[in-house]
C-alpha cells in the first residue's frame, strides 16, 4: 500500500532511489558500521592490546616530572600546543602530544606515553600496538589516503537519502510489516520483511549515525563555502566559534616562571566537578609567565554534560570568557558537543555504548537483507539467464566483503599477540597480516557458489578464531581471565567477549546454518 497522496510515478521513482542508493553504498555502509561497532570500545580494550598498559594507576603520578622527562628525550616546543591525555582506568598511561624543535629549526609533530612508574618515555610514533585505531581508521576509510573521510561522510550522506525513502516507501504499512513477521514462506519475503523490521527497530540510531557521520566526513566540505562567505577566507575566525580560548595570544619570549603543578590546577576542576573526569588537557607557553591551559572534562552521562575550564598556568586564575561550562555552551558549541556525543556514544556511560553496539550490528543484518531483497527480487524469468548470473555474482562479491570481516577482526586480534612486540615495525605487519587475511577471506570465499554455505563457513571460520583470542593472551601474557577480572578487568572482559562470540558463532553455523538456504537455488 502506497504513501497517501503519492503517485504510481513518484512511487517507482523513490522506490528505485532506495534500491540504487542501497545497493551502491551497501558494502561500504556495513564496513562502516561493522568496524564502528568496535571502534566504540577503542579505549577499553588497550589495556588487552597493550600489555605494557596493564599497570595501576600512580595516584601521585608528577605530570610536571614526566613533562621535564620528555623534554629531556625530545627538545620539546612548549610555545606551540601540547595536548595532554591523563591517565585512567582504561588507560593508567600518561600520553603527551607536542612539537619537537629539530636541528634544522623546523617542528616535528611527536607522540609518546610516560610510564606511571618508571617515568619511562616510549614514543608512540612508532607504537607497539594499533588494534583499536586500525578498526577506528577503517570505520571512515582512514587508511584511504585524502579521499577516505570524504567518502565515508558521502555514503552516510546517501544512507540519509535512503532511510528518507524507505520511510516514504513503507509509511503506511510499516508497522503492520512490524508486528506481522514470520520466517516462512518464500525468502524474498522473509529478507523484506527482515529488513522492515530491523529497520524500525534502529531508525532512530540509523538516523543518528546518517546525520553524524555525513556532518563529520563532509565538515571541511561544508566549512569552505561558509569560511569565505562569511569570515572572508579567515579560518581561525570559525574555528574560535567553537574553541575561544585558541584567540589567547602567548608571547613566545615572555619570561620563564615558576608555575602552579598541573595537579594543583586539575584540583580546581574535581574541587568544581567532583563527578566528571578530566577527559584531557591543551597547553600553550609551558613554563613561561603566561602560560595558558585547558581542561576539557565529562561526567559521559548527558549531551552537554562536558566543559572546559580555561585558566592560567602561573596562579590558577579562571578566564570565565574562554571557559565553558557544563549544560552552559553557545549555539556552536552545543552542535558540536551533541552531535560528537551521539556519534561516538559517549554518554549514557557503559549501558550505552552497549546499546549503540548492538543497534549496529542489527543495522549491518539490516544492510545484508536489503542486499538479499535486490537479489531475491531479480531472480525470476524477467531476467535473462546472463543477467541472473550477473546479480548473482555481485551479491557474493558484496557478501564475501562484508561477511569476512568478522574472522578477520579475530584475525587482527590474534596478530596482536602472535606478533613479537619487541619486533622492528611490529604494527605495519600486524596490519598487513589483518588485511591480507581479509583479502585472501574474500577471494576464497568468491569460490564458495551457495550462500548459505559463505555465511556458515565465514561464522565457522570466525568462531574458531574467536575462541582462540583469549587462549593466544594467555599464552603469551600469562594473564589469563579468572586471573585479570580483579585487578585488570578490561583484560578479563575482552578475553570474555570473544570467548562468548566464538562460542555463539560456532553454534549458529553448526546447528541452524546446516539448513540449505532456498535462495542458493541454481541459476537456470
Amino acid at each position: 500500500m502506497k504513501l497517501k497522496g503519492l503517485g504510481d510515478k513518484t512511487y517507482n521513482m523513490l522506490f528505485h532511489t532506495h534500491t540504487v542508493a542501497g545497493i551502491v553504498i551497501s558494502f561500504a555502509l556495513f564496513v562502516i558500521f561493522f568496524a564502528g561497532a568496535f571502534s566504540l570500545f577503542r579505549h577499553e580494550i588497550t589495556q588487552w592490546e597493550n600489555p605494557e598498559a596493564r599497570q595501576a594507576i600512580n595516584s601521585d603520578y608528577d605530570y610536571d616530572k614526566a613533562l621535564a622527562k620528555l623534554d629531556s628525550v625530545y627538545t620539546i616546543d612548549w610555545h606551540d600546543n601540547a595536548s595532554l591525555i591523563f591517565p585512567d582506568e582504561k588507560n593508567p598511561l600518561f600520553t603527551v602530544y607536542a612539537y619537537q624543535k629539530t636541528d634544522d629549526n623546523s617542528f616535528h609533530r611527536i607522540s609518546a606515553y610516560i610510564a606511571p612508574d618508571t617515568y619511562r618515555v616510549q614514543d608512540l610514533s612508532h607504537p607497539h600496538t594499533t588494534v583499536g585505531d586500525t578498526i577506528y581508521y577503517l570505520h571512515y576509510f582512514g587508511q584511504i589516503p585524502v579521499v577516505g573521510l570524504y567518502l565515508s561522510g558521502l555514503v552516510s550522506l546517501f544512507f540519509f537519502f535512503a532511510i528518507v525513502n524507505g520511510l516514504l516507501i513503507h509509511w503506511r504499512n510499516l508497522f503492520t510489516k512490524f508486528f506481522a513477521f514470520f520466517t516462512e514462506g518464500k525468502w524474498r519475503n522473509i529478507w523484506t520483511n527482515a529488513h522492515t523490521v530491523l529497520g524500525v527497530l534502529g531508525l532512530p540510531f540509523q538516523l543518528i549515525y546518517a546525520i553524524t557521520g555525513a556532518f563529520f566526513g563532509l565538515l571541511t566540505l561544508i566549512l569552505i563555502p561558509t569560511v569565505f562567505l562569511l569570515y572572508n577566507g579567515d579560518v581561525s575566525k570559525v574555528y574560535n566559534k567553537v574553541s575561544p580560548e585558541d584567540s589567547i595570544v602567548v608571547d613566545e619570549n615572555a619570561p620563564e616562571s615558576q608555575n602552579l603543578s598541573i595537579r594543583e590546577l586539575a584540583k580546581h576542576v574535581k574541587e568544581a566537578y567532583p563527578n566528571h573526569q578530566i577527559r584531557y588537557a591543551d597547553m600553550r607557553n609551558y613554563g613561561k609567565e603566561d602560560a595558558v591551559i585547558t581542561f576539557h572534562f565529562d561526567d559521559f552521562g548527558g549531551l552537554m554534560s562536558n566543559g572546559k575550564f580555561v585558566m592560567y598556568m602561573r596562579d590558577g586564575k579562571l578566564l570565565p570568557e574562554y571557559s565553558v561550562l557544563p549544560n552552559e555552551k553557545s549555539y556552536s558549541q552545543a552542535i558540536i558537543s551533541v552531535l560528537g556525543k551521539l556519534h561516538f556514544g559517549d554518554f549514557g556511560g557503559m549501558t550505552m555504548k552497549v546499546i549503540y553496539f548492538v543497534l549496529s550490528l542489527i543495522t549491518c543484518f539490516m544492510i545484508i537483507s536489503g542486499v538479499m531483497i535486490w537479489r531475491t527480487a531479480r531472480d525470476n524469468k524477467r531476467y535473462s539467464y546472463k543477467q541472473r548470473l550477473f546479480h548473482h555474482r555481485v551479491t557474493l562479491v558484496y557478501l564475501a566483503i562484508c561477511l569476512s570481516m568478522f574472522p578477520a577482526f579475530a584475525v587482527i586480534f590474534l596478530a596482536n599477540k602472535l606478533v613479537p612486540i619487541e619486533m622492528a615495525d611490529r604494527v605495519g605487519l600486524v596490519n598487513t597480516v589483518f588485511f591480507l587475511s581479509w583479502l585472501v577471506l574474500i577471494v576464497v570465499g568468491l569460490f564458495w557458489k551457495s550462500y548459505s554455505k559463505l555465511n556458515r563457513n565465514y561464522l565457522v571460520i570466525g568462531g574458531v578464531l574467536a575462541m582462540l583470542v583469549p587462549v593466544a593472551n594467555g599464552i603469551v601474557t600469562g594473564d589469563w581471565m579468572w586471573s585479570t577480572w580483579r585487578t585488570i578487568p578490561y583484560v578479563a572482559y575482552v578475553d570474555l567477549f570473544w570467548l562468548i562470540v566464538g562460542f555463539l558463532t560456532l553454534y549458529i553455523s553448526l546447528k541452524v546454518l546446516m539448513v540449505k538456504n532456498a535462495s542458493d537455488k541454481p541459476i537456470h
